[in-house]
């Protein structure tokens, strides 16, 4: 595993921690590596309950390498197309597998998600920020267009109209502005981040795996089908969570008024 990811485990919640905090946390291809590796392992791994995204250095992610971008144009090392749509290919390829993955993702951000940075912010269930954090979706600013899936998730998360005033403008949103918005969801300290999120991502590893996951994968559809879909899906993922073990395991623990496995707060 390559040392720009940290990878801790605390018994079902694994924690990754982007490690380059030299080039804040840009998407080296060192980066790109650790997180694609990083995230395979963990789809392939059942014994896996929550995830918590987070970075070192008082800094999420500042997006795409622009050092080495700079320093391949004064070498004469421009990319072509057919360089570039591999490179795009490979790093939507990981970042679709983390938005997918069927248990709850966490991202932790302290300081500034940047660019590319902000679409892996954005790839989490619940995005917790720090005061210190700051989202920019920066493009513009360099000719280029979102990406990182921001055409996607940030119109769904803020509206069509904030999210193209930040693609438009490359304008930076601080901690409280993107609570109000809908970026994040709570803005801690920096030093209490971490440890909320690992709080949140413990309980929900006591959660229902297979309801989780059907509640997460119906639910990214919710804007794209209609009505009578939703409710199609919404009867055969019902069917299938209330004949299993945990859903009776539940019941027996509510009618012997125990306290419940699963209890967030």
């Amino acid at each position: 595993m390559s040392d720009a990811i940290l990878i801790t485990r605390d018994d079902g919640v694994v924690t990754l921690t982007m490690n380059e905090p030299g080039s804040r946390n840009a998407l080296s291809d060192a980066m790109r590596e650790g997180l694609s590796a990083a995230v395979q392992g963990i789809a392939r791994d059942d014994t896996v309950g929550a995830v918590i995204l987070t970075g070192t250095g008082g800094v999420f992610c500042a997006g795409g390498d622009l050092k080495k971008m700079l320093a391949n144009h004064k070498a004469g090392l421009v990319a072509g197309a057919e360089d570039i749509l591999p490179r795009m290919k490979h790093l939507h390829g990981w970042i679709r597998l983390l938005r997918d993955l069927p248990v709850p993702v966490i991202t932790a951000v302290d300081g500034p998600a940047y660019g590319a940075g902000l679409g892996l912010a954005l790839t989490g269930d619940i995005i917790l920020a720090s005061d210190r954090a700051s989202f920019n979706a920066s493009f513009c600013r360099v000719g280029a267009v979102p990406d990182g899936n921001l055409f996607y998730s940030l119109p769904r998360m803020i509206g069509l109209q904030r999210a193209r005033e930040m693609f438009y403008t490359g304008r930076t949103l601080e901690a409280a502005e993107a609570l109000r918005v809908g970026i994040c969801m709570e803005v801690t300290t920096p030093e209490a981040l971490l440890p909320r999120a690992q709080d949140m991502a413990r309980m929900m590893c006591n959660s229902s795996r297979t309801a989780f996951a059907m509640t997460k994968a119906i639910s990214a559809r919710a804007m794209e089908l209609d009505s009578d879909a939703l409710l199609q899906l919404e009867a055969q993922a019902q069917s299938i969570c209330l004949t299993s073990g945990y859903h009776k395991d539940a019941i027996d623990r509510f009618t012997r008024k125990e306290a419940p496995k699963f209890d967030f707060h």
